[in-house]
């Protein structure tokens, strides 16, 4: 029996003035976005997504069955069967499922307890969920098995992947089919691959944590940069190689925690991050994810253009913050151009 969680109610930066100019710059505020957030849920048998108009009302919730029929949370058999479903398709009971709803301007991710939501709502509504930060999280995911899901704001479909690449030899159907709803969450940065094995992937954590045969770009991995996380955890990786005998290389880097470095140190920090992604991809493909890949992962990613434009000369790839940002939500709509003091 899992135990309950316990709830409380060479560098970027020296080129152009970049990172070392800006290391004392104050963060950018993130502003809310437009409509509801969205939870996709793919494991779920009778609901696909869950919609949280207000995140810390329950009674605000409504989810949406695969037939599709959105239903209010306020409709108690509605509410038992999608919390049930939930709590079946993940695993785990309720108080061990959280959902992500929002990030601070350092990109650590506050969640929400389903397991609070549903006594929330069992007991007529009308209070309020408690905020809880990711580091309470991770510290309970050390205790305990935890379900981590993320909500985001709708979003239009990506830019296309590469169409043309230097090697044709395994079609893009084959390497990235994206059968299943499991496989949506991983973005090809096409700017950044050099080849169809050699591809710079944008993802959340949960894409590298399974098996997912089918998407067999996965078996090309020679690097995986973490970047919400110091402690090495190499055995949560599940997909491609790591599942293969073929353990590709990890780096282990919080990005939330570089306030804390001087410019000098989150320089050489991040320039070695950079030269060892370029230096995987001329053997196979690369992953850079935090929890859902759009705010410290992305920044990572943003900086591999600057390091490749002045660092390499790679003039035709862009240097401009703005048009690396734009190219990068071209990619993966729900990026975010957090951490502007890194860049």
């Amino acid at each position: 029996k899992r135990p309950r969680p316990a709830l409380r109610a060479r560098s970027v930066g020296r080129l152009g003035g970049g990172m070392a100019a800006a290391a004392t710059a104050a963060p950018v505020l993130q502003a809310a976005p437009a409509g509801p957030l969205v939870v996709i849920l793919p494991d779920n048998r009778l609901f696909q997504s869950l919609a949280l108009k207000d995140p810390l009302d329950p009674s605000s919730w409504t989810a949406t069955r695969r037939a599709p029929s959105e239903h209010a949370l306020t409709d108690a058999r509605e509410a038992e069967a999608f919390f049930a479903d939930t709590a079946s398709a993940c695993g785990n009971p309720l108080h061990s499922i959280f959902v992500s709803f929002r990030q601070d301007e350092a990109g650590q991710h506050y969640f929400v307890n389903l397991g609070s939501a549903a006594d929330v709502l069992r007991a007529g509504g009308g209070d309020r969920l408690t905020e809880v930060p990711e580091s309470e999280v991770k510290d309970m995911r050390e205790k305990c098995d935890l379900t981590l899901l993320y909500a985001q704001a709708k979003v239009g479909p990506p830019t296309p992947a590469l169409q043309e690449l230097s090697a044709p030899y395994l079609s893009d159907d084959e390497l990235c089919p994206r059968r299943s709803i499991w496989a949506t969450n991983y973005s090809i940065i096409p700017d950044l691959s050099l080849a169809s094995t050699q591809r710079l992937i944008l993802c959340n954590e949960s894409t590298l944590c399974r098996t997912m045969p089918e998407e067999r770009i996965f078996e090309y991995l020679t690097l995986i940069v973490n970047c919400h996380e110091s402690k090495p955890q190499d055995s949560k990786y599940k997909v491609g190689a790591c599942s293969m005998g073929r353990m590709p290389k990890v780096i282990y880097q919080a990005v939330h925690q570089w306030f804390s470095l001087g410019a000098e140190n989150m320089n050489k920090v991040n320039d070695e991050i950079q030269e060892a992604i370029w230096t995987s991809l001329q053997s196979g493909t690369v992953a850079v994810h935090c929890l859902a890949g759009i705010h410290r992962a992305a920044c990572i990613v943003a900086c591999q253009y600057l390091w490749r434009h002045y660092i390499l000369g790679h003039q035709h790839v862009p240097s401009d913050p703005r048009e690396i940002y734009r190219r990068l939500q071209a990619a993966r709509p729900a990026v975010e151009p957090a951490y502007q003091h890194v860049l």
